[in-house]
């Protein structure tokens, strides 16, 4: 019956397109319902719809180009070996990263409060001053350099994706992974902060953050 009376809809002149978006518009679903995700607990651990959780561990950026023949090895080896050891399943995700200078960033920023505090200071000779001044203005510089780095530039960064039934599997498998594969990859856990712009880059490929 229905299609009879589509039918005899076109025949009166309706569009094709008409119909064509009508069929999009009826199936347009939220984009929670999309989502293959529910939350980021205040760990930093994913939670699916499911309930079943992931944790995105960051991998040490590493040039692997300049890197001489043995310590190219040592690295493959490091991974084979993390690999096999480690028997729950993961995923490797690569992906163009904004690259981080937080820990620039800090330094620096707490190298223009210790200068600036000087220079307020009423024992200061006058060349004492300008030294001072000029090594504000240095750090003021660095500052707005890896700033800008972090702001304009990009990385092929690599994550180690692990997961677990529920909270308490996922802080053993994590414990487990930065045991086993920490130190030599450098693993950190990703934050709540992080997780986010990670997953909205994977689901809006084309979109630069």
């Amino acid at each position: 019956m229905k299609i009879a009376e589509n039918k005899g809809t076109k025949r009166q002149g309706t569009g094709f397109l008409d119909v064509l978006f009508s069929s999009f518009t009826s199936n347009d679903l939220p984009i929670i319902e999309i989502m293959p995700y529910k939350r980021i607990t205040k760990e930093g651990f994913l939670v699916d719809k499911q309930n079943e959780y992931q944790a995105y561990l960051k991998v040490k950026t590493t040039d692997l180009v300049s890197m001489n023949h043995s310590d190219l090895n040592r690295i493959i080896q490091n991974l084979t070996s993390l690999c096999k050891v480690y028997v729950e399943p993961l995923k490797i995700l690569s992906m163009t990263y904004s690259t981080e200078t937080t820990e620039q960033q800090t330094y620096w920023k707490g190298r223009i409060n210790k200068y600036r505090r000087l220079l307020v200071s009423k024992n200061l000779s006058e060349d004492e001053r300008d030294r001072q001044e000029v090594m504000l203005k240095l750090a003021m510089d660095n500052l707005r350099r890896v700033t800008w780095v972090e702001e304009s530039l990009s990385e092929l960064t690599f994550f180690i994706v692990c997961y677990g039934k529920n909270q308490k599997e996922m802080e053993t498998h994590v414990r487990d992974i930065i045991r086993l594969g920490g130190k030599q990859f450098s693993l950190q856990l990703v934050n709540r902060k992080h997780l986010e712009n990670i997953l909205f880059r994977l689901n809006n490929m084309n979109t630069e953050v």
